[in-house]
This record gives structure tokens, C-alpha cells and sequence, in this order.
């Protein structure tokens, strides 16, 4: 809509100042004009009809004119110029040179071709015509007169051919600046799209590893609570102890993920990446009643914040698979710090399974598009009966 108004903008100045050329240029041949009657004691009518047709193209196409009535109101002004040029040559058919002006305004104003070619042949024709009798017809001068006269049209023709083609540069350029717009237009919104589609895919990364495996593990811990509530209170507490924790973790998640500010933990953490995954181990082992250790091998160096929150959620992601189907009675994690890369290993001996396409869910294709942004690698390694390992590294 904004290009398609520019256009007519662009078009708009355009057209006011071509005929803002044309009014200055009435002006200045009739100036001409009447200094070639002054030379000849025409009468004062003539002097009249060289006022009336400038002034007239002035009152009948005015400055600030509506575009839309450039056509009509010119196709009116040149019906009395057209009768004025034939009266003044009629009286006298030299110097004419408003005839000039009057061709650039028929090719303006008369959009046919043929019919403004017929008007132009019928003024210069009319007033070579005249020139010739005055001359008694003699060959020389017809000869000359009708050069003149072919060379005006061919002139006036090529100029009005300009003028038009002008105009129709203006028109494309505003056709192309639409198009452009319109394509820009698509492209945003596409690029909107990939952009909504990418956020929805991080909103759902960021749910699957925090809330929903929190759900997940309170869910388990109440379970386990409802099992021992009659015969051991000690344990029951515990495991609601440790849902109650669990639940407030979840809600601070939940809280930051509304408030568009990413990870409550991890996204900068506050204390070193190594105690962050440690933790992290230890509540699994204390959830599950399983051997749970953590070790860090390797000189310790300074990660990115981006990558330390995606080693933080591929633990918490195959912590989450062994918490649901692993059934494993030990989990071994390791965090070595190689020369070239950080290296996270998570092992156990639970009941493992079939890796190939399909497999693993949601977790497993989250995990590798949240390495695939560091430039990380993940990899896969169970054997049904044997326990899973996984092993992912990021550059460092």
C-alpha cells in the first residue's frame, strides 16, 4: 500500500513538471511570436489570440490539477489552440513557433498514435500549405517548406515519443518498487514464520528438559511415597521431602521460562559448572536409591555460558531416560576437560535398548539440535541388557 502510494507520488511529480515545461514554454514562443508580428504590423486580435492560448492552457490545465483530468481538460485546450494556430497562419503563416509547442501537447494529450500524427500533418500541413501559396508555389520554396515541414513532425514525434517514454520509465520503475515491496513483504513474513517455528521449537526443548521431566520425577517420588506411606514414615517423608524440592525447582523454571528470561539454572551460572552437573547426579541417585557418582577428569577451563547450559541439559535429559526406562541399580557420569574439547560421558547398567531411527523420542533429537547449536556431537551406545552410554562433546 505505502509503494503503491509513492508510485502515484512519483507519477504525480512527473506529470506537474512536464507540464510546468509546457506552460513556461507557451509563454516563451508566443513571446517570440508576437515580436515576429511586431515586425509586421499585425493587427490586435492577433496579439490577442498569442495571450489567450498560453493563458488558456494556464486556466484549463492549472497547477495542483486533479491527475485524473490532465487528459480531458488538455484534449479541450488544444481544440483552441488548434483554432487559434489555424487563424493566425491563415493571416499571416510565418513565424509561427508556437506550432512547437503545440506537438509535444497533441502527442501528451492524444494517447493514439495515428490521430495525434493526423492533428500534427493537419497544422504543419495547413501553414506549409499557406507558406507555399504565398509563395506563388515556387518549386524552391515548396521543396523547402515541405522538408520543414517533414523534419518539425519527425522531430515533434520523437519528442513526444520521449516524453512518453519517460513516463512509462517512471511507471515501471514504480511497478518494480511495488513488486520489490510486496516480495519484501513475503520474505518477512517467512522469515516471521521460521522465526516462530524456531521459538516454538526452543519452548519445546526448554519444557521437555526441565518441566516436563520435573512432572515426571514428582510424579515417581509420590508414587514411591504411596508405596512406603504404611510401613516406613521415615521414607515417606523423604521422598515427599524431596517432590516438595522438586516442585520448586519446576516452578521456578516455570517462572523464568514466562518471564522469556530462558533456564533458571545454568543459563549463567552462579557456581561452577562441575558442582551444577555433581548436584544434578546426586538428586537422581537420592531419588532413585541408586549408586549415583560424578567425577570431573581433565584441567579445568572456562566454557561459554551457552555451552555450559547445554552440557547441563543433555545430563538432565539422560538422567531423565534412565529415571524412566532404564531401571539401572548404578550411573556413572564423567566431565573431561580434553585439549580440544569438553567431553560429557553418562553411563548405566540399566536394561539399555535398540538404537536406530525412531528411537529415543523427543529427548534424544532435542539433545542433538541443542549440540548441533555449539557445534557439538552426540552418541548413542546400548546394547538391550547392557546398560546405555552416552557420550557428547563440544568444541571448546
Amino acid at each position: 500500500m505505502a509503494t503503491a502510494v509513492a508510485q502515484d507520488a512519483e507519477e504525480l511529480a512527473f506529470g506537474t513538471k512536464l507540464l510546468t515545461v509546457y506552460r513556461g514554454a507557451y509563454f516563451l514562443l508566443a513571446a517570440i511570436t508576437a515580436a515576429e508580428f511586431a515586425g509586421r504590423d499585425a493587427p490586435p486580435w492577433c496579439y490577442a489570440v498569442l495571450i489567450v492560448m498560453p493563458v488558456s492552457f494556464w486556466v484549463m490545465v492549472p497547477p495542483g490539477i486533479d491527475p485524473t483530468d490532465w487528459d480531458r481538460r488538455g484534449r479541450a485546450h488544444l481544440v483552441v489552440a488548434y483554432a487559434a494556430v489555424t487563424a493566425l497562419s491563415l493571416h499571416n503563416p510565418d513565424g509561427i513557433v508556437l506550432m512547437y509547442v503545440l506537438m509535444p501537447l497533441t502527442f501528451t494529450f492524444v494517447e493514439a498514435t495515428i490521430p495525434a500524427m493526423l492533428l500534427s500533418t493537419y497544422i504543419f500541413g495547413m501553414n506549409g500549405a499557406l507558406q507555399a501559396r504565398k509563395a506563388h508555389w515556387e518549386h524552391g520554396a515548396v521543396a523547402s517548406i515541405g522538408v520543414e515541414v517533414v523534419v518539425v513532425l519527425g522531430f515533434s514525434f520523437l519528442m513526444a515519443r520521449l516524453v512518453q517514454w519517460l513516463a512509462d520509465r517512471v511507471e515501471e520503475r514504480g511497478r518494480l518498487l511495488q513488486e520489490l515491496e510486496a516480495t519484501r513483504a513475503e520474505l518477512a513474513e517467512t522469515h516471521h514464520q521460521a522465526g516462530v517455528r524456531v521459538e516454538r521449537e526452543r519452548m519445546a526443548r526448554e519444557i521437555h528438559d526441565t518441566l516436563a521431566q520435573g512432572f515426571t520425577s514428582i510424579l515417581m517420588l509420590i508414587q514411591a511415597a504411596g508405596i512406603t506411606v504404611d510401613s516406613d514414615a521415615e521414607a515417606t517423608r523423604k521422598r515427599l521431602d524431596l517432590a516438595e524440592r522438586v516442585a520448586r525447582d519446576n516452578l521456578a523454571e516455570a517462572r523464568a521460562l514466562v518471564a522469556a528470561q530462558g533456564p533458571a539454572e545454568g543459563a549463567e551460572p552462579a557456581e561452577p559448572l562441575a558442582e551444577v552437573l555433581g548436584r544434578t547426579v546426586a538428586a537422581l541417585g537420592e531419588e532413585l536409591e541408586v549408586a549415583a557418582s560424578f567425577a570431573v577428569a581433565g584441567t579445568e577451563y572456562e566454557l561459554s555460558p551457552t555451552v555450559q547450559v547445554v552440557l547441563v541439559r543433555v545430563l538432565q535429559e539422560s538422567l531423565a531416560n534412565i529415571r524412566k526406562h532404564a531401571e539401572a541399580r548404578s550411573v556413572a557420569v564423567e566431565l573431561a576437560y580434553r585439549p580440544f574439547a569438553t567431553r560429557l560421558t553418562v553411563v548405566d547398567d540399566g536394561r539399555g535398548f535398540e538404537p536406530g531411527p525412531g528411537k529415543g523420542g523427543y529427548g534424544l533429537p532435542g539433545m542433538r539440535a541443542r549440540l548441533a547449536q555449539v557445534g557439538g556431537e552426540a552418541e548413542v551406545v546400548s546394547t538391550p541388557g547392557r546398560g546405555t552410554t552416552v557420550r557428547v562433546e563440544v568444541p571448546q
